[in-house]
């Protein structure tokens, strides 16, 4: 009975599940598990759940390592046929091997071939048929060369009546048979290539070697005429194929050539079956890939995917342990996942190294792998680490961000015992690399546009919350405290534009390098160094070593060859640069370009909130200067009503400056008007200056005030240290800010109002100076106004021919002299015989006369006296202080300078004129306590003088005498006579 051979329907490195598994080996499924826990067999765990996977491949060789156990029961050890089942699959039989645990004897199956004829011809035939059918077999169903050897062997035995046929293959110089049908007895072992009618047969392919067996070696250890046929391959023998006779007789034709025509069927069978099988496995591992590339390419966490694609490695290509290693900037590497590998060992190859097998991965770009690797020169650098993990085969592909791209890593394999990878192995571990690599890029765009998606988020949670922010301090502060949370770094500077110079308004040192910086120091021109070559081109800047860039400047006090990565942004708006944001960082490449990009937008948000921050300043600043407009307007309009309203020049330029003071400030403050000589008169001044500011200007005098008095035009001078126009003193020239406006009259200036503060940056504003300009103009019309109704007052109590005060100023200075309660005396003139100079001269001639009265009574009065015309010819003269024995000279003079007017030398004189004055005095509160009391009493006594001749002085005493029959008369009437003058006195 023959021995029915094994047929596998899927390849080696299919795997199986536990009850698939049980079913190849013919045990239950506990017992698979309980060989896996006893480590007899190897399994794979392929999720977190722990569910175990076989390979097939490890199936067979514990099969072939149990087929050397003890002897198996007596059976023929041919293969097993191929049997069609009633649903029209192939389906193989089960060999039994001996030793083998739980093993079930009863399942094999015996190929169809019917028992020899009588012919040999006809035993040939069928011989045939039945490889032809094996060979059909292969079309149909996926099996394993040597399996299909097992049935063939037989077919060959039973149909020429062979002891023994055996199929033998070549590897290197040995032979090994794979194939045997013959009796259990029969013990083939692998033998050299060279040895007795074997190694004929390999040395002439394409005949028949036979040897006798008393003769030759036999390489079957059996009795029987050995005959032997080279099996053809693609390059070469593939191997031999080994018939035993019954006898020793010769054997005949037509058994060498069938034995013949069987080596050439059976190199036709196993070379299509070789094809049908590498087909199938190149299906096999494409579908595997596509399960694998469809498992990790659905996971976008990279932790996941690593480790699903170790799993998925070490399952596939029967590794023992695996890892992935990922390589840095640095040039080290990191293992982002491993199986079975040892901290130490992965620590150990994480340095970079300047051999290792990677980069000869990585030259060809492809997979390497080592047998013996700790004997490797590639692995000098690491050898006690290998030889203390305890592998031998490693086995490296590297990971490429796409076909040109950068390296991302390698997927790493590892067997403990040799192991000889196929082209096969090789090429599906290439093609793994390849998709996990398309996995791990498209993980990372995920895993970085979620992170780009935070980060955007968080910028525009940024971006919100500089734009409540109203001033540039605030928003810089803001910039310096929160940037950190998109970006790491050492130190932060905001930078604002200020003319052509970029201000730091923020900073933020998080090192002792850094904290120790000051805005002077920082400060820089545009174009000047990194920030300002940023600020000047309005592009932003990744510096990996900042020291080594052509265009930065050391800042003083900084070490000049510091280690550091810069990061700047220009923040633009409306494409106008507005500052630069500065990030630092101790060390080189601390920056990514990803961080570049964030900082740009970033730096977009600050230029919004920074213009923002503008408007608002501008608008506050507009407001400010609208609301100080405004209320420059009522105060100008409230000093206007009380300017308008005040008629001496003194008060109203005192409140002008006090005003002033409170809505413009200044340091000194000094006001000048035009005399009638058209010189400048300092009027007023008031603080620092204001002693420098009364003195008299000089003849001739020429300086900032003079020359907006002779333009009439208003000028604000920001700093008087340099303009030429300004008059400095004997310390020499300061700065400061000065502002002179003209005070205007109808067609010319009629004095001038200046300004000035004192230092460099105190400048006064156009607003300030066009405030100043509206109450020059207020000023203006309140001294015209002032000087006009002087005027009029002037002429409402002056007498218009004389020049002298009037009647009514003598009423009111009367009142006032007995309201004041001081001691006073006044003097009453009457002209003797006036009316005969207007009858005789005419009146012309007596207006003349009565002029140069007044001028002889004001010569000769004192000046403390005040005279009056109170009549036609009459006049008064109040003596203040002065009692009655001092008044009698006072009016004794006058009446002599009155007649000195008609004297020697005259004209009056030359015609025989003669002119004498009566007069009369009174003494307050002698002669009377009321004005009028005063009055008739003086009235009186110059009626005396009067009637006595005239041309003498009489006391109130001497009009005592009238006292009962006078009263106070009316004045001789005046060409001029103002209204509203009080009632004149009457006579009797």
């Amino acid at each position: 009975m023959s021995t029915i051979a094994q047929l596998h329907p899927r390849p080696a490195d299919a795997t199986l599940t536990v009850t698939k598994a049980a079913q190849v080996l013919g045990v239950h499924p506990n017992t698979i598990r309980a060989w896996s826990d006893a480590g007899r067999l190897r399994y794979y765990r392929i999720n977190p759940r722990g569910d175990r996977r076989y390979r097939l491949g490890d199936l067979q060789r514990y099969l072939s390592n149990a087929a050397g156990g003890p002897e198996p029961e007596p059976a023929s050890r041919g293969a097993g046929r191929l049997r069609r089942s009633r649903h029209g699959n192939s389906r193989r039989a089960t060999t039994a091997i001996a030793g083998l645990p739980g093993r079930r004897p009863g399942l094999r199956t015996t190929l169809e071939v019917a028992a020899p004829g009588p012919g040999a011809h006809r035993a040939g035939l069928r011989v045939l048929a039945a490889l032809g059918r094996i060979a059909s077999s292969v079309i149909s169903e996926v099996v394993d060369p040597e399996i299909l050897l097992g049935s063939a062997t037989q077919a060959i035995g039973e149909g020429a009546g062979l002891r023994l046929v055996s199929a033998w293959r070549l590897r290197g110089d040995r032979l090994t048979p794979v194939g045997v049908s013959g009796p259990p007895d029969a013990r083939l072992v692998e033998l050299p290539c060279g040895i007795g009618v074997l190694g004929a047969a390999l040395d002439a392919p394409g005949s028949v070697a036979d040897a006798d067996p008393g003769v030759s070696l036999s390489a079957s250890g059996l009795r029987g005429r050995e005959l032997a046929a080279a099996i053809p391959g693609a390059d070469g023998p593939w191997g031999v194929l080994l018939a035993v006779a019954e006898t020793d007789a010769p054997a005949t034709n037509e058994l060498r050539d069938l034995i013949a025509a069987a080596a050439g069927a059976l190199g036709t069978i196993i070379s299509a079956a070789s094809a049908a099988a590498h087909i199938a496995r190149q299906l096999h591992r494409a579908e595997a890939l596509r399960r694998v590339a469809g498992d990790i390419g659905s996971r976008l966490d990279l932790d996941q995917i690593l480790a699903g694609l170790v799993d998925h490695a070490m399952v596939l290509l029967g590794g023992d342990r695996a890892s992935v290693l990922v390589y840095q900037p640095d040039g080290s590497r990191r293992a982002a996942t491993s199986r079975g590998l040892s901290a130490s060992y992965l620590a150990a190859i994480s340095p970079a190294t300047s051999r290792s097998l990677i980069n000869s991965a990585v030259a060809i770009g492809g997979p390497v792998f080592s047998m013996g690797f700790r004997d490797d020169p590639r692995a000098a650098e690491i050898r006690a680490a290998v030889v203390q993990e305890g592998f031998d085969t490693l086995c490296v592909a590297p990971l490429f961000d796409g076909p040109d791209g950068e390296l991302l890593g390698s997927l790493n394999i590892y067997h403990d015992r040799p192991h000889h990878w196929s082209d096969d192995e090789v090429d599906t571990l290439g093609s793994l690399a390849t998709q996990a690599s398309v996995a791990i890029r498209t993980a990372r765009a995920y895993a970085q546009l979620a992170t780009w998606a935070a980060q955007l988020r968080s910028i525009q949670q940024l971006g919100a919350r500089l734009s409540r922010l109203s001033t540039v301090q605030e928003i810089g502060a803001t910039i310096a405290t929160e940037l950190r949370q998109l970006i790491d770094y050492h130190n932060v500077r905001v930078y604002r534009l200020d003319g052509d110079d970029l201000v730091p308004v923020a900073m933020k040192g998080q090192v002792g390098e850094y904290v120790d910086e000051t805005p002077e120091r920082l400060r820089v021109k545009v174009g000047s160094g990194i920030t300002g070559w940023v600020a000047e081109h309005r592009v932003a800047q990744i510096l990996h070593d900042a020291a080594a860039d052509p265009r930065g400047n050391t800042i003083p006090g900084t070490e000049a060859d510091l280690d550091e990565s810069m990061l700047l942004a220009p923040m633009l708006y409306e494409d106008q640069v507005l500052g630069v944001l500065v990030l630092s960082k101790l060390g080189l490449r601390q920056f990514r370009d990803d961080d570049l990009r964030l900082l740009e937008i970033y730096a977009s948000f600050a230029a919004q909130a920074m213009a923002n921050a503008d408007a608002t300043e501008r608008l506050r600043r507009q407001s400010a200067a609208l609301e100080r407009q405004v209320q420059s307007q009522r105060d100008l309009l409230l000093i206007t009503e009380s300017i308008l309203t005040t008629l001496d020049v003194h008060s109203i330029l005192d409140a002008v400056a006090d005003r002033l003071g409170e809505l413009v400030g200044w340091d000194s403050i000094a006001i000048a008007l035009l005399d009638g000589r058209g010189a400048l008169m300092p009027v007023i001044a008031k603080g620092a200056d204001a002693e420098s500011y009364l003195r008299p200007f000089e003849p001739g005098e020429h300086g900032l005030a003079t020359w907006v008095v002779a333009h009439n035009e208003p000028t604000l001078v920001p700093d008087q240290y340099t303009d030429l126009r300004v008059r400095h003193g004997t310390s020499g020239p300061i700065h400061g800010s000065l502002m002179c406006v003209p005070l205007r009259g109808r067609d010319r200036s009629i004095g001038i109002l200046t300004l000035e503060r004192m230092g460099e940056e105190r400048i006064f504003t156009d607003e300030e100076f066009e405030l100043v300009k509206l109450f020059a103009a207020q000023v203006s019309i309140a001294l015209q106004n002032a000087q006009v109704h002087g005027a009029l007052a002037q002429r409402a109590q002056t007498d218009d021919l004389t020049g002298l005060l009037n009647h009514g100023s003598f009423r009111e200075r009367l009142a006032a002299a007995v309201e004041s309660e001081a001691p006073f005396s006044i003097l009453m003139i009457d002209l003797d015989r006036f009316k005969l100079v207007n009858d005789t001269y005419g009146h012309s001639a007596g207006n003349d006369l009565l002029k140069q009265v007044a001028a002889a009574i004001v010569g000769a009065s004192r000046e403390t006296d005040a005279a009056f015309r109170y009549g036609g010819d009459e006049f008064a003269v109040i003596l203040a202080g002065t009692d009655a024995a001092h008044a009698g000279p006072v009016a004794q003079r006058i009446c002599s300078a009155i007649g000195g007017v008609v004297g020697p030398g005259s004209g009056f004189h030359r015609a025989g004129l003669h002119l004498d004055a009566s007069a009369g005095v009174a003494t307050y509160p002698t002669d009377g306590a009321t004005p009028d009391e005063i009055l008739l009493a003086a009235d009186r006594a110059c009626f005396v003088a009067k009637r006595g001749g005239g041309g003498r002085v009489a006391t109130a005493v001497e009009g005592l005498a009238l006292a009962g029959e006078f009263t106070l008369q009316v004045p001789t009437p005046i060409d001029f006579s103002p209204a509203g003058e009080p009632a004149a006195p009457t006579t009797r």
